[in-house]
């Protein structure tokens, strides 16, 4: 019994392994012909089978450059750390990654020379070997690239930092040095890498941050900087370039919807129907610049970024709520009021009586209200010091304070107003952090709405107006594909009583539910699509997905970081459209391209002090323009290059193949 039991386990095993090969070879011929990663020309699955029994036995990748054999388990892994970190010999030696014919850089490879390759020998220094002067020097250029200007390019000259460089045995490092020909190749190289990434996306996203940037004015001669990056579907980002405003205000509509349509048509070499949409953190003009782009561009998405709209709300709350008005006016004079550095009676002094709190100033009005929150025990010991009859000062401003410093009611109000601070906050660096897709925009301002109605209740503010607020606002960033978006995704499929896993559509009102239908025919080619996709949403309604598909998309893990559970296939949804969801085919192609739209702009940053000083504020030229976006664009995809490991959306594939097995 015990052999049997032996045999039948070898022989799953060994179907496992073959199924899994399969997958592996299936993806190879993909790639080969253009429709996969780069690496897959240089690696190659192979199946070990057992000499007595012929079954398999194991599965390797092999290196068709060195030979060499590696688990087979993560080829993408196997790739980063064979291949690009240099551990392949021979792939070292030359062998580049194939690039695409389009791509024109090839020539100014071999027209940079090799860097460092004149550096002369310091005397009294370690004796280090030309290739190790050389990778040391280019691992100290990577770390400037990716610190992004918060390096100071003085800290080059530093006589600590010129001393340390000696004391190891390396050359001293200039700014030419590390701006120049060392920029060119490690652009060149982030240039290959980028055009090979968007080729193989079959859409994308793009993204533009920064045109109401308030960061960017705290030099009245500030340039405007809008970032512009690309979303793809595998859930990887890529920067494209920075866009120089200059220090004019944002261009109007029409500017901008010229300069969004020249990005896409640069970006997607001519073929704009490969852009799914555009994100951005947007005011009135440039929303409607995304509006005239939706006109001309049936099947765009264009969405406003919801971090954006949350501390746009934030903003209103300031305005409009009379509890956060007050408070943040008498918190605004306590700090200029109060001293908390000392800790004597005495420390009440009038600094500047005159000066008022200005209500759209939200960041001010809440870093007044944190202070004053801070110092809360310090102030009402003071107040407590001073006798109900004492006269503090003449100055009338000085009684009103002290008089709202005695009142319980000051207290419990800057509470109230804490709360509301700390709740909106949060979810802002939630989103930011998380960065939510449309169909997750609905469910996320259903749990704004049930947490400030908990927040009223608990400080008995009247709710009516606080969501009064919060409706204006949802209605501002409202869009349609939101509610397409929530019932197409498989996330957010629900369970019914029979064991189905149908779409969301009973949480949806009537005016959503046409919605869904709107967009949908929107997004079709032609007025066939548009009434096969009618008929494929009805079916998608009553049929919804089988259960072990839905499961495997839904499936959650909590992250060993931060506790929070987290999907733990973040590409499920749009794989199981692509792979399985056969059936519904002009669904399908609506769905793919909605359902990957992310519903913020990008994270990057930058220091715009060093990029004004880098480019010289436009005065110096081309030169100077040319070598900010290339520091930007080497250093902001090496980030995001980075954030890409976590997740190889490949093995997904496999997942689903053998679910379908």
């Amino acid at each position: 019994m015990a052999a049997l039991c032996q045999a039948q386990e070898d022989d799953m095993f060994s179907r496992n392994l073959h199924k899994r090969f399969n997958g592996l070879v299936m993806i190879r011929t993909r790639a080969i012909r253009g429709k996969g990663a780069w690496y897959w020309s240089h690696l190659e699955p192979i199946l070990f089978r057992n000499q007595d029994t012929g079954t398999a036995k194991s599965l390797k990748l092999k290196c068709s450059l060195c030979r060499g054999l590696f688990s087979a388990s993560n080829p993408s892994r196997t790739a980063s750390e064979h291949l690009k970190r240099g551990t392949c010999p021979e792939f070292q030696n030359g062998v580049t990654p194939k690039f695409r014919k389009n791509n024109r850089l090839l020539p100014s490879v071999a027209m940079i020379p090799a860097p460092c390759s004149a550096v002369k020998p310091i005397i009294n220094r370690p004796q280090l070997t030309q290739t190790q002067i050389d990778t040391a020097l280019d691992l100290l250029a990577e770390w400037f690239y990716m610190s992004c200007g918060y390096v100071s390019l003085s800290t080059l000259n530093h006589p600590k930092f010129q001393a340390f460089l000696h004391q190891v045995g390396l050359p001293q490092v200039n700014k030419d040095s590390i701006l120049g020909r060392k920029l060119d190749y490690k652009y060149v190289e982030a240039k290959f890498e980028f055009e090979d990434k968007l080729h193989d996306a079959m859409f994308f996203q793009m993204s533009t941050n920064g045109w109401k940037n308030e960061d960017q004015k705290t030099c009245a001669q500030s340039e405007a900087f809008v970032n512009v990056t690309l979303n793809l579907p595998n859930k990887s980002s890529l920067f494209h370039k920075m866009l120089f405003l200059g220090t004019t205000s944002t261009p109007n509509s029409t500017g901008v919807k010229e300069l969004l349509s020249s990005i896409i048509n640069e970006v997607s070499n001519g073929d704009v129907f490969r852009c799914a949409g555009v994100v951005a953190d947007v005011g009135n003009v440039i929303n409607e610049a995304l509006l005239e782009l939706e006109l001309q561009f049936h099947w765009m998405v264009n969405t406003t970024c919801q971090a954006k709209a949350l501390k746009n709300l934030l903003n209103d709350f300031f305005k409009c709520l009379p509890i956060c008005i007050q408070t943040a006016s008498l918190c605004h004079k306590l700090v200029h009021i109060f001293n908390p550095q000392k800790k004597s009676s005495n420390n009440i002094i009038c600094l500047n009586p005159q000066q008022t709190f200005t209500h759209d100033q939200t960041s001010a009005a809440i870093s007044s209200i944190k202070n004053v929150a801070r110092m809360s025990c310090s102030l009402n010991e003071e107040a407590s010091q001073v006798l109900p009859n004492q006269v503090i000062s003449t100055d009338p401003l000085d009684e009103e304070l002290h008089v709202a410093l005695r009142d319980p009611k000051f207290w419990r109000d800057l509470e109230c107003v804490v709360c509301l601070i700390k709740l909106m906050t949060t979810l802002i660096e939630e989103i930011e952090e998380e960065k939510p897709c449309l169909g997750q925009c609905l469910p996320l301002w259903e749990g704004l709405k049930s947490r400030i109605k908990i927040w009223c209740n608990s400080f008995s503010v009247e709710e009516k107006t606080v969501m009064e607020l919060v409706n204006i606002q949802l209605s501002k960033n409202y869009h349609q594909a939101w509610a397409a978006s929530y019932i197409l995704d498989p996330l957010y499929l629900i369970e019914d009583n029979c064991g189905r896993y149908l779409p969301p559509f009973k949480y949806l009102n009537s005016e959503q539910e046409k919605d869904v239908v709107k967009i949908i025919t929107r997004l079709t080619q032609n007025e066939e699509e548009k009434h096969l996709a009618l008929m494929e949403l009805m079916k998608w309604r009553t049929k919804g997905l089988d259960p072990v598909y839905a499961q495997a998309v839904q499936a959650k893990e909590r992250d060993p970081v931060t506790g929070k559970m987290k999907v733990v296939n973040p590409c499920g949804s749009r794989l199981v459209w692509e792979t399985h969801l056969t059936e519904f085919q002009v669904l399908k192609k609506v769905a793919v391209r909605l359902i990957f739209l992310q519903a913020t702009t990008g994270s990057v940053k930058m220091n715009h002090t060093y990029f004004n000083l880098l480019c010289g504020n436009s005065k110096s030229g081309n030169a100077a323009f040319e070598r900010a976006q290339k520091l930007m664009f080497v250093s902001s995809n090496g980030r995001l290059g980075r954030k890409e490991l976590t997740y190889d959306e490949e093995e997904e594939t496999l997942r689903l193949l053998q679910l379908q097995e």
